[in-house]
């Protein structure tokens, strides 16, 4: 029995916060409660599962199962991203809402990435945090307005990772500051691409990284915390979500600037009030999500009070405010009102094709509510021609597709078929 091998939770704890990870990150990566974990940790109850040990081991990269128990006993291989043995790839590869919840999975060189970080070797020489920089800007561009997004940051957000990490160690102290932003910068989108994927405790943990990596930028840890948050929403937390976002939101307003490279203050107060609106945004989110229409309503007004004072970023903020605004109602089952805000929107303000892309699937969204599963077949259709890789990667699409199929319709079941061929 487990109970026999003399779990020190004490080493669990250790080797937790040698890795990084919060106790509920380790617990949403296991698929265990917080506070068991906590009581496993502190000794106070026994951990009495040998597959819960393992999923545990494997999360913390433990090969020696030695180092956790009182005896001699193997771990199965933990493999890199070369292999395919490691014992990650149940729980914490896919995670809630993962594979078999959401999107196809293609998520596995981003996680291994997190879960096994490549640190710098000794001697290699940092990008410099101008440089890096411009490489995060344009990745980030990429998950905007790439048709061929996951593909491509699939394939370079690891990389970029080690980059981020090794600047933000190696630069200067005047401006470790901006590379810590730079590296939560990299998290964020990791979180971002990663709920996308519906892989929603990875993601998680990728949002918590990046609230780490910058404490002294109040936006940068602000936006992290919104992306926290959206992550909470997708592993139903919404309650947690929504107490995250605003406790961000109150720390933004509140902090003052940080220094920026060379000792000088970049941000401006536009730059911390766009922050600010995104944690409305997230909050206004988890508050539909709780099925609290009147709050979900009363935070998106906070923020569009707000988007009056963001200067040359208003129009940006209202379009975003407008695409919440019409999800937060199909949260709630208001698929006729979403149907009129999401129909509202001009497209000639969806400036990036991931805007786009989320205008339509709401719509689908609402439709398939209304149960007029032929225009819902129809916007998925557009999803597919403005990003074709969304059907195969994306979570809400492959979940909405799923959904439609089991209605049976006989007016959609060509075109279900050709969808369904294309996530092939």
């Amino acid at each position: 029995m487990a109970g026999d091998y003399l779990v020190d939770g004490a080493r669990i704890m250790a080797m937790r916060r040698a890795r990084g990870l919060s106790r509920r990150v380790l617990a949403d990566l296991v698929g265990c409660s917080e506070e068991w974990l906590r009581l496993v940790e502190k000794g106070v109850r026994p951990l009495d599962r040998l597959s819960t040990l393992m999923r545990i081991a494997g999360v913390l990269r433990v090969v020696d199962m030695s180092e956790l128990v009182g005896g001699p006993i193997a771990l199965p291989a933990v493999t890199g991203p070369a292999g395919s043995g490691s014992a990650v790839s149940g729980s914490a590869m896919a995670g809630p809402g993962g594979h078999a919840g959401g999107g196809s999975g293609g998520a596995d060189e981003m996680g291994l990435a997190l879960l096994f970080p490549r640190r710098p070797a000794e001697g290699e020489a940092a990008a410099g945090v101008h440089r890096v920089r411009r490489h995060v800007t344009a990745a980030w561009e990429v998950w905007r307005r790439s048709p061929r997004r996951y593909t491509e940051l699939r394939r370079d957000l690891p990389g970029l990772l080690v980059m981020a990490d090794a600047t933000a160690r190696r630069e200067p102290e005047t401006d470790r500051a901006q590379a810590g932003v730079e590296l939560g910068r990299v998290y964020r989108l990791f979180a971002t691409v990663l709920r996308g994927c519906g892989e929603h405790a990875l993601a998680l943990l990728a949002a918590d990284r990046a609230v780490s990596a910058a404490p002294g930028d109040p936006s940068a840890a602000a936006l992290a915390r919104a992306e926290t948050a959206e992550v909470l929403v997708r592993l139903g937390r919404p309650a947690d979500a929504r107490r995250v976002a605003l406790t961000a939101a109150d720390l933004a307003a509140e902090a003052p600037g940080p220094p920026g490279v060379g000792g000088t203050r970049t941000e401006d107060g536009s730059e911390r009030r766009s922050a600010v609106g995104a944690c409305l945004l997230a909050a206004a989110l988890a508050a539909a999500a709780e099925n609290d229409l009147l709050g979900a309503e009363e935070l998106l007004n906070r923020a569009r009070r707000l988007a009056g004072r963001l200067g040359e970023d208003r129009d940006d903020f209202l379009v975003e405010l407008d695409l919440r605004a019409a999800s937060a109602a199909v949260r709630v089952g208001r698929h006729r009102q979403a149907l009129r805000l999401a129909e509202g929107i001009d497209p000639a303000r969806l400036s990036t094709r991931d805007r786009r892309v989320r205008q339509l699937l709401t719509l689908a969204t609402a439709h398939a509510g209304e149960r007029d599963p032929r225009a819902a077949a129809a916007l998925l259709r557009k999803v597919a021609e403005t990003c074709p890789e969304e059907l195969k990667h994306g979570a809400r699409a492959v979940r909405l597709l799923a959904e439609l199929r089991l209605l049976d319709c006989a007016t959609t079941q060509g075109e279900l078929r050709e969808l369904t061929r294309l996530t092939a």
